[in-house]
């Protein structure tokens, strides 16, 4: 008899028979209220495999998670982590991982070389993920989306854009960002909120602006809106701090931490940046159509999939000077298509942390290094065996 057979007999069977008959079977039930018109609940029958995989994003770092070292045991375990580091080496014309693995922090916290060399650790541990499993990403994940520089990264995972074409974006990006600013005193500042609604942040953070117009030159804005509880200020140094003091003296926000950039990212102060980024897209028109993309990759600038490849090369020019909207994309993602298991690839754990405060019974699988992304593997291919 049938596990479906058996159920519907009322027949009882014992946690081993169950579990036998699951794997046996290799199908799952459950339950939707709107498979069937007309229905109150119907009942459908998937692969498991196929759920979970459903269920899952990998989500990328974005700049500030950068440190010395970064990648190394990918470099020295993963053949097909090895080839992404040379690959990165030979578009750009020098050893940029030598930097990555031993260089001066200073030096590789320079836009120009931080942003690369994020999108290079992040790819090469997918890529390692990949030959650990013997999957390709887009068996393992439904979604894919970065935190700013980040972006690139999922769009790589994707098959959006090919790692060549994302690295010499991404180079061309850090070094007009930087250029912008020159001669300029600027900050970022991460700042942690009370009990307050992100639109009463965002109206007060707008309203120092209006407040200091006059004062030539001085900008602040949100650049970031990173979670229920925190979002990031940019722009003119002397602007975020009077910024932080309105936000704290009015007990919206409780403290700030500055970031470790080199420029003021996703603020109106990057616009010559975003002009020279633009005009590099469509020199290179490096999204491939998208009947190639693998993974659906969800936008910071507007917290939806892309819907087109022309879409994709606009919003990534507009993103330079747009704010993250980090928060509304894991809602998204979270609310409309279910995701409640998250893989959070490249260096450090900022993304995975963010996630993990925001959604607390969710799994997040942080893959910062080699022994995190065996260990996943080693998960996914036993639940592969198992026919989940």
């Amino acid at each position: 008899m049938s596990l479906a057979s058996a159920l519907r007999a009322g027949q009882r069977l014992q946690p081993s028979e169950l579990a036998r008959r699951i794997n046996t079977s290799g199908l799952r039930a459950y339950t939707t209220n709107s498979a069937v018109p007309g229905d109150a609940a119907s009942t459908h029958y998937e692969q498991p495999q196929q759920l979970y995989h459903k269920q899952r994003a990998v989500i990328f770092p974005g700049q500030g998670s950068q440190f010395v070292g970064m990648g190394r045991d990918l470099f020295d375990k993963f053949a097909a982590s090895r080839q992404v580091f040379e690959e990165v080496d030979s578009v750009l014309g020098f050893k940029l991982s030598d930097m990555i693995f031993r260089g001066d922090l200073q030096e590789l916290t320079l836009t120009k070389n931080a942003q690369p060399a994020i999108v290079a650790v992040s790819t090469a541990g997918l890529r390692a993920l990949e030959h650990d499993t013997g999957m390709a990403a887009s068996k393992l994940f439904s979604f894919a989306m970065g935190h700013s520089v980040g972006e690139y990264s999922a769009l790589i995972a994707a098959n959006a854009m090919s790692l060549a074409d994302g690295i010499r974006l991404v180079r061309t990006r850090g070094e007009s960002m930087q250029d912008a600013i020159k001669e300029r005193e600027y900050a970022m500042s991460a700042c942690i909120l009370r009990k307050a609604s992100i639109a009463d942040v965002l109206a007060e953070v707008d309203r120092v602006q209006q407040e200091i117009a006059h004062e030539v030159d001085e900008v602040v804005q949100v650049a970031n809106i990173n979670s229920s509880s925190q979002i990031v200020l940019s722009g003119t140094r002397l602007a975020v701090d009077r910024a932080l003091a309105s936000l704290q003296s009015k007990r919206l926000a409780m403290r700030a931490v500055n970031l470790p950039v080199s420029a003021p990212f996703h603020c109106s102060l990057m616009a010559p940046a975003k002009r020279v980024l633009a005009a590099r897209i469509a020199e290179l028109s490096p999204i491939r159509d998208q009947s190639d993309w693998t993974i659906q990759v969800v936008s910071n600038v507007t917290a939806e999939p892309y819907a087109t490849a022309e879409a994709a090369q606009r919003l990534l020019g507009e993103q330079v000077d747009r704010p993250v909207l980090w928060l509304q994309s894991m809602q998204f993602l979270k609310s409309k298509h279910g995701i409640c298991r998250w893989g959070a690839m490249g260096p450090g754990n900022v993304v995975g942390n963010l996630v993990g405060k925001e959604f607390a019974k969710d799994i997040v699988r942080r893959l910062s290094d080699a022994a995190a992304i065996t260990d996943f593997a080693a998960v996914l291919n036993r639940q592969t065996k198992r026919g989940f």
